[in-house]
């Protein structure tokens, strides 16, 4: 019971993280393109990596329990896919189709790229 309540907390940390860069980012950004979800998705895949790597090299030693914390419970929070589809379908209901399909592209091979990257920036410094 312990392990939910604290994937439930970090979670709640992610959703909080996730909330404050989609509202700072179109302030920073002044753009009608969805760019909160898109920094939020692609920092949750680098972060996702990173965390990734940092498990494969055993550069630390973590916790199976805190390694769910921060996967499942905080980035699991912080990023989102359902967002992301919300933004997509916005776009194209607005006839942006051009800013969709960029949309997709962007977060998708971006957010591979991401995660490889924090997948071996840990190798990099290790």
């Amino acid at each position: 019971m312990k392990s939910y309540l604290l994937i439930a907390l970090f979670g709640a940390f992610g959703t909080v993280a996730r909330f404050s860069v989609v509202q700072i980012t179109p302030k920073i950004f002044q753009s009608t393109f969805p760019i909160g979800t898109l920094v939020v998705n692609l920092l949750g895949c680098f972060l996702i990596g990173l965390f990734s790597g940092i498990l494969d090299t055993k550069f630390i030693s973590i916790d199976e329990n805190f390694k769910n914390y921060i996967t499942i419970g905080f980035l699991g929070g912080f990023t989102t896919f359902s967002s992301f589809s919300q933004d997509f379908f916005n776009l194209v209901n607005n006839s942006n189709y051009l800013l969709a399909f960029i949309y997709i592209f962007i977060s998708v091979f971006f957010g591979l790229l991401m995660f490889y990257l924090g997948d071996k920036f840990i190798h990099i410094i290790s």
